[in-house]
């Protein structure tokens, strides 16, 4: 919990506590990373449980720059509150998600070279993960 803590101290994570509107624009920048991210997951995925694989690359494009966004405004909004967040439980289950999530999506990258019914069920985890992670993620605010 030192590191926890030690992150919250940190200059730019008491700029970012102290504005008046970065933080809310850091928390916006996020939800438009998962927006950006889960528009891209959902129908690349159903196209992948089609069979259909000619939008998977275009879909993966727009899921990694999601992803990117999510995770650098995610991991400035953690560095605010570091160490109520490493307590939650929730957090911790949305992270374990997350990093099956990242594997399963690495999956994606040869899944071209799979059968189909392997594509399908690469397709129903990232579904599956993805929607636990995000609500691991709302159920933070929760708790």
């Amino acid at each position: 919990m030192e590191w926890a803590a030690a992150l919250e101290a940190q200059p730019f994570a008491q700029a970012l506590r102290a504005s008046r509107w970065t933080y809310p624009l850091v928390n916006t920048g996020h939800i438009l990373g998962l927006a950006m991210l889960i528009g891209a997951i959902i129908p690349m995925n159903l196209r992948l449980l089609r069979g259909d694989l000619r939008a998977v690359q275009l879909l993966r494009s727009y899921a990694i720059i999601g992803l990117s966004i999510a995770a650098v405004c995610g991991g400035l909004l953690f560095s605010v509150q570091a160490t109520d967040y490493v307590a939650n439980s929730w957090f911790r289950a949305k992270i374990a998600l997350l990093v099956l999530a990242l594997l399963n999506a690495a999956l994606h990258l040869q899944i071209a070279d799979q059968h189909l019914p392997r594509q399908r069920r690469v397709a129903v985890g990232s579904l599956g993960l993805w929607t636990a992670v995000l609500l691991c993620g709302r159920m933070i605010a929760y708790s």
